[in-house]
């Protein structure tokens, strides 16, 4: 009779499963925002003197869906294993969509809760 060792299975590759959720959540946030200006932007063309001002409200609108898709991506990026990149994209993209609004200011707040997640490896 052969006798056969045991062995511990191989380790995998640390995924921030908190992280990502937390940033998924985020990003998802900040692009509802950004669409919110595009509503809004719409809404005062029809008036003579929002106008002017639409096209400046398309700009934010556009600049927030940005953050917001890369938000998206950092948090794909934590859940791919590459936690210390995904973090920092989220992060640093959460911390800019607050001079937009930061997605209701909820999603600025889970983008900096999810990216320490993501860098804590969690």
């Amino acid at each position: 009779m052969a006798m056969v060792e045991a062995t511990a299975p191989a380790p995998t590759e640390k995924k921030a499963t908190a992280g990502f959720v937390i940033s998924l959540i985020a990003g998802i946030l900040i692009i509802i925002h950004g669409l919110a200006y595009f509503v809004a932007g719409s809404m005062l063309v029809a008036t003579p003197v929002g106008f002017a001002y639409s096209g400046i409200i398309y700009l934010i609108g556009g600049v927030c869906l940005l953050f917001g898709i890369l938000v998206i991506i950092g948090a794909w990026l934590m859940y791919a294993g590459k936690t210390t990149p995904g973090g920092i994209l989220v992060l640093l993209f959460g911390i800019l969509s607050l001079f937009l609004g930061g997605g209701f200011f909820i999603g600025f707040i889970l983008a900096i809760i999810g990216g320490a997640l993501g860098l804590a490896g969690k």
